[in-house]
């Protein structure tokens, strides 16, 4: 192994899993674990020492060294705890540099057949660069709660002051946590709810919605109506391709309305208002919980700050899809110019983009292998990808052994509630067709791309996330139980099996 001058290689701290994470590339990966040991010191005073992303084609695990996470999550929660302005200041950031990366992939021109292979390593320089800066400031929330939950704890701890039960203490700690902004999710969802209001008023084209199929749905719609669904379907269908996969068409889009509210004859105008009568009463709930039980100022600040973090989660999210979806282009002229599938495009090194694009000296003989298995292992100043039987070697030495047996989980309360049925497992938009009312929905994590399945989910599990997850930012807008971060729960649960969900005591029971 070529190891000689790492300082955290056989640091003797062992590997804990950080993310699963399906149909995702190694592109985009390495600029997020390559800012983990390079970049996190200029925001948050210490970067990562160490991880490991273990590649199995478009499926990705990635692990820390235990200590050093639970030590990291520490260093930012005292921060926290000891100025509450800082996480105004990480919010800012996130917001920052989203704007700025969606504003660089704007640029990118859609035919790039006329640009220089320099020019091409200079549109991707730039989106690494700017990309590496926002995950400095955005993975901080992230990192406060999701592995080790020390921002939830702190907060509990001054909740167990005002409350007598635990379950009391979940049930302030929700509400107290509640955003007191729309999150992207939910900006989305009424710009959806409004155009179905408006097909619900124009008696042609509620007809068309109520009694014809989605193709000649599409071919008939007109009009303004037209405009809206189109304008939609150009700011939206990149959220669904996900990191890897293709838009949605515009039928996808129309099938959704017609499936929710015209083949159910269930209004969108009624469920519009329903949403911002919930969010003003979460607000006033939330003022009058902490005048009742006297919150003081600090500690009202870091609630704000938690349920901020659920806003500028989804705000860096979306930013970050639009980019990588307007990136593609780069990749497909990078794969026709040098002879390379797509998928091996995808799988370099940022100083092997320069090297190929500009010295022209990297052999790209070996990504062959390295897009059906490789390990990227990084610490400050280092990168090291390893194929073949070392790479398997590393993968098992970080993958963790799961007992049988096992019939309960324990997780973190998302949203309140209690729920009883079949779990359906959930783990990219091709599982949604199984997925029925009344489920339990139960996902590695979820993403924008299964929102349909969440809608008709009775409670949500999820293995991995903090309280600022998705699952946990959807599953509060739409009022489902939810219990997140149980860390196995899609190694232990299968489709079929009958569990209950407790919410409120973040506890998940295998009963057949």
């Amino acid at each position: 192994m070529e190891t000689a001058g790492l300082k955290h290689f056989n640091d003797g701290d062992e590997w804990m899993t950080a993310e699963d994470i399906p149909n995702i590339d190694f592109f985009f990966c390495q600029t997020w674990l390559r800012a983990f040991v390079n970049g996190m010191s200029g925001s948050c005073g210490m970067n990562y020492s160490k991880i490991l992303g273990v590649f199995k084609g478009t499926d990705m695990s990635f692990y820390y060294g235990k200590k050093n996470a639970l030590d990291f999550a520490l260093n930012l929660v005292r921060k926290l705890d000891a100025d509450p302005a800082y996480g105004d200041e990480i919010n800012a950031n996130i917001m920052r540099f989203s704007d700025e990366l969606e504003k660089h992939a704007n640029s990118i021109p859609g035919d790039l057949a006329g640009k220089s292979n320099a020019e091409l390593w200079a549109i991707l320089d730039a989106h690494l660069k700017i990309h590496s800066e926002l995950y400095s400031w955005g993975w901080l929330s992230n990192a406060t709660d999701m592995f080790y939950p020390e921002f939830t704890e702190l907060l509990k701890e001054y909740l167990r002051t005002k409350a007598g039960s635990e379950e009391q203490v979940n049930a302030l700690f929700v509400a107290l946590t509640s955003p007191e902004e729309k999150s992207k999710e939910a900006v989305q969802h009424e710009e959806f709810l409004e155009i179905a209001i408006d097909i619900e008023n124009d008696p042609f084209h509620k007809a068309l919605f109520t009694h014809k199929a989605p193709p000649e749905i599409s071919r008939g719609v007109k009009g303004e109506v037209r405009r809206k669904l189109e304008d939609y379907h150009a700011k939206y269908s990149p959220i669904t391709a996900l990191w890897i996969g293709e838009p949605a068409p515009l039928e996808h889009f129309i099938q959704e309305l017609q499936t929710h509210y015209f083949l159910q004859e269930k209004s969108p105008a009624q469920e519009f208002e329903d949403s911002s009568n919930g969010l003003r009463a979460r607000l006033a709930e939330k003022q009058r919980l902490e005048q009742d039980i006297g919150v003081d100022e600090k500690h009202a600040h870091l609630f704000k700050v938690f349920g901020d973090f659920m806003i500028t989660k989804l705000y860096r999210r979306y930013a970050q899809l639009r980019s990588l979806y307007r990136l593609r282009g780069v990749f497909k002229e990078i794969s026709m110019r040098f002879g390379i599938s797509l998928d091996e495009a995808r799988f370099m090194l940022w100083p092997e983009y320069e090297r190929l694009l500009v010295k022209g000296d990297f052999d790209s003989g070996g990504l062959a292998e390295r897009k059906e298995f490789c390990v990227l292992y990084s610490e400050e100043g280092r990168d090291l990808v390893f194929t073949g039987a070392e790479a398997k070697r590393l993968a098992e030495s970080a993958t963790p052994k799961i007992r049988e047996g096992i019939k309960e989980l324990k997780g973190q309360c998302a949203c309140l509630g209690y729920a009883k049925g079949r779990v359906k497992i959930i783990l990219s938009p091709a599982d949604l067709p199984k997925m029925q009312r009344g489920d339990v929905l139960v996902a590695i994590a979820t993403n924008p791309d299964v929102v349909p399945a969440m809608k008709k989910a009775g409670a949500i599990v999820t293995e991995q996330g903090g309280v600022t997850s998705h699952a946990a930012i959807v599953s509060r807008e739409l009022g489902v139980p939810c219990v997140i971060g149980t860390k196995i729960a899609t190694k232990v649960l299968k489709d079929g099996d009958l569990v209950e969900v407790d919410a409120m005591k973040g506890i998940v029971r295998k009963l057949e």
